[in-house]
């Protein structure tokens, strides 16, 4: 099939390479414009408790509607309660008086509530409400900013979904552009080094070209249908460059090993697509299956990272397997013009003869003392993966931005400078039977609220029923409260009967009563979000039901679904990928050892990250804060991406592998010739893979920075320790076991034909050379 495929496509290469061209000038148009719809959101299971009490709050409390904060500060007066600060805000907000968008303003002036002031006293913010929900926002802020100008003295920062979410594209485009830029002159430098030629190193960097604005084209179009993270674009840019560059590397270093041989160019065609495209194909299926493991989560935030991972691996494969190959066609024996072989030379580079031999000589090292080799190598990966057994999960708030965003700074201000948790309390929705007013839900209700404000964390409850004698400032009992409420309206104390009658229009609707538990820690951090479970185990008398939300609640239940989900998105990406490499090699004992190892390197990049980023190690040389704990949902994304990469050289090694075994039926010798013939191109495309991955780790914002460590550490690892030591080792033991299969199965895969030799010609005696032809 594979064959015919690269037959086809040769023959009409002028057509490919002309549709190819067409397809990503038109799709990265719209690419351009893929970072205005994405979010920095999605962090919500929308089947949760947490979600619900959002629902309840937006349908029965007027809520559902976005706001901004804004953060006032002076350099001319520290009391931000002074009617010149207060003045100086006044002016500054005033041109929003008459904006349609803008529902009112609320803050100090408004309301005397010293919740607006800091601590110290010295800034203040106000509450700028939005007709607009949280997505319509973020097309607000830039309006918004526009009218706003504070007077000489004062400053003011903007917070909110929609400033973070604004500010965060920016960010995201300017790590885009760092990344880029640092990393394509060292991958250019790379192919060059492997190719020796300018010509054949051009090639992987074009396809590169053509499926990553694709790509953003393709975000473009589905951001408009569904929620998409505003982190996709790295995402997708960084394994399009990376998984775009390993294939092309695959196919152009056997196209140029079958020309080597004698070929006509047409026959070099079909031998690289019947080969190495064959491994690609397997390849990037793999990738994507690892990657549509996360569309089983709930949290848009996960699931748009596998829609986006799927689509570059789509569109990489696309022109991997059309434009490349039709390029080929057409470059022919000029594929190797611009030759630099002389000049490496005359430096004194070795990228020629004697890199196979001695890929060779450490593979049979190896498989002479197999046991010797695997046990202290088993033993390395366990001790460097075992941070991952303290591993702590947080949800991730405006903290993993950089300090210097603007919009990160006013958030970290309000929950640092400010009375703590005012701002994103714990919300508590209690349905009552009969009249909340009644003395007897009154005395129900009010041991609710004493229950919550006696938790450790809790600061105070906010409440119609958590009333304070006028006269001490102590607390009622839920007795005292309940006895106050049976007394008619006029007979309470005017001050409690004002208080009452505030609270009640704030927090009761019909026989729904409203609690905001204010607390001390920070809502994104796992002791927070530990909180939720511990509320919701609280009893109410009376028959009265509760729901929990907030932020704190919405992390708690975004890992509770995480936690759900995750086994069937890992047993997916296992159970998926062992099928599509028995399809390839016809072989049970691959597929489970390539699962095995694939796990034992992941897991140590795991470990390696909880000991970088969870504790705080390294974090000078990184440059991140340490935030104490591990971001949700990175190691989620991780494992899928890493376990589709780590799939690649896997399929590349063991096609050639399996190449030599069928011809000789030599296991050992096999082994050592797929080893030495893939290592200068294996060799590249890690140096290339790491090379864009830790590019990505001078991304300022500690999501991304983590996921480019991570994968840099992950593939690093395959390619040295599983790719030299670990297979060698196991197929030395496995010997003719490792492609074996019981009949039925074995016949089955002989029908579909995937696992067949294309092979089947004498290969060279040289062995592979960086440089040269081979690959």
């Amino acid at each position: 099939m594979f064959t015919r495929w690269g037959a086809f496509v040769y023959r009409f290469r002028r057509v490919f390479v002309v549709g190819a061209l067409g397809l990503a000038l038109a799709m990265g148009f719209f690419g351009l414009s893929a970072s205005s719809h994405l979010s920095s959101g999605g962090w919500l299971d929308t089947t949760s408790e947490s979600a619900r009490v959002d629902e309840r709050l937006a349908a029965e409390f007027g809520g559902g509607k976005s706001s901004i904060i804004a953060l006032f500060r002076s350099s001319t007066t520290s009391d931000a309660t002074s009617p010149a600060f207060q003045a100086a805000i006044a002016q500054t907000v005033a041109p929003l008086a008459g904006d349609p968008n803008v529902t009112g303003i609320v803050g100090f002036a408004q309301t005397k509530d010293a919740r607006f002031i800091s601590t110290r006293g010295s800034a203040t913010y106000v509450v700028i409400q939005l007709n607009a929900t949280d997505e319509q926002s973020v097309e607000l802020v830039a309006g918004i900013r526009a009218r706003l100008s504070a007077p000489a003295g004062f400053s003011y920062q903007l917070t909110g979904y929609g400033p973070i979410t604004k500010d965060a594209a920016v960010l995201s485009e300017k790590d885009l552009t760092r990344a880029e830029t640092l990393s394509l002159p060292i991958v250019a430098f790379i192919l060059v080094f492997v190719f020796a030629s300018l010509s054949a190193a051009a090639m992987p960097l074009l396809v590169a070209g053509l499926a990553i604005p694709t790509t953003l084209g393709l975000i473009y179009f589905v951001s408009r249908q569904i929620e998409m993270s505003v982190y996709v674009i790295n995402i997708a840019t960084m394994l399009g460059l990376a998984l775009a560059i390993d294939y092309s590397l695959f196919i152009v270093s056997r196209f140029r090993e079958e020309l080597a041989r004698g070929r006509t160019v047409g026959e070099a065609v079909e031998k690289a697509v019947a080969t190495s495209g064959k491994a690609v194909a397997f390849s990037g299926f793999a990738v994507a299956i690892g990657l549509s493991g996360l569309l089983l989560f709930k949290s848009s935030a996960i699931s748009s990272i596998g829609v986006a991972g799927s689509l570059v691996v789509i569109s990489t494969l696309v022109y991997a397997l059309t434009f490349l190959p039709a390029t080929l066609g057409m470059l022919g024996t000029r594929v190797n013009s611009l030759s630099l072989g002389g000049l490496f030379r005359r430096l004194g580079w070795r990228t020629n003869a004697g890199g196979g031999h001695r890929w060779e000589r450490v593979a049979r090292v190896v498989m002479r003392r197999p046991l010797f080799v695997l046990g202290p190598v088993l033993v390395l990966l366990f001790v460097v993966g075992s941070p991952f057994f303290r591993l702590i999960q947080g949800v991730p708030d405006a903290s993993v931005y950089p300090p210097g965003m603007a919009s990160r700074d006013a958030y970290i201000a309000l929950q640092t400078e400010f009375a703590t948790g005012e701002t994103t309390p714990i919300v508590v929705l209690a349905t009552v039977h009969g009249d909340p007013a009644s003395a007897g839900n009154a005395t129900a209700l009010a041991d609710y609220g004493a229950q919550l404000a006696r938790l450790d964390g809790v600061t105070r409850v906010e409440s119609p029923y958590s009333l304070t004698d006028p006269a001490t400032g102590t607390a009622l009992t839920p007795e005292q409260v309940g006895q106050l409420y049976a007394l008619p309206a006029a007979s309470r104390p005017a001050q409690t009967q004002a208080a009452i009658g505030a609270l009640q229009q704030a927090y009761v609707r019909g026989t729904t009563v409203r609690f905001n538990a204010i607390s001390r820690l920070d809502p994104a951090s796992p002791e927070s979000t530990s909180l939720t479970p511990t509320i919701r185990a609280l009893a109410a008398a009376n028959g009265i039901t509760t729901q929990v939300g907030g932020e704190s609640a919405i992390g708690h239940d975004f890992l509770v679904a995480q936690g759900d989900r995750m086994p069937y998105a890992i047993g997916l990406t296992l159970l998926a990928s062992a099928i599509v490499l028995f399809l390839l090699f016809g072989s049970l004992a691959i597929p489970l050892k390539a699962v095995v190892m694939t796990l034992l390197s992941i897991s140590a990049s795991f470990g390696a990250l909880v000991w970088i980023f969870q504790d705080g190690n390294l974090h000078d040389l990184l440059h991140f804060t340490p935030l104490g704990y591990t971001i949700a949902g990175n190691p989620v994304i991780m494992f899928s991406v890493i376990f589709g990469l780590s799939m690649d050289y896997e399929v590349l090694l063991l096609s050639r592998i399996q190449e030599a075994y069928r011809r000789t039926g030599d296991n050992t010798a096999a082994v050592a010739e797929g080893l030495a013939r893939t290592a200068g191109v294996i060799t590249g495309a890690a140096l290339i893979m790491v090379s864009v991955f830790a590019a990505f780790a001078l991304a300022d914002t500690i999501t991304i920075k983590v996921i480019g460590v991570g994968m840099a550490i992950a593939v690093l690892l395959d390619a040295t320790i599983v790719r030299v030591l670990l297979v060698p080792a196991t197929m030395r033991l496995l010997g003719r076991w490792n492609w074996w299969a019981p009949g039925p199965l074995q016949r089955f895969a002989d029908r579909l034909g995937f696992d067949h030799v294309e092979d089947a010609d004498p290969v060279l005696d040289q062995g592979p050379t960086l440089g040269g032809a081979a690959g």
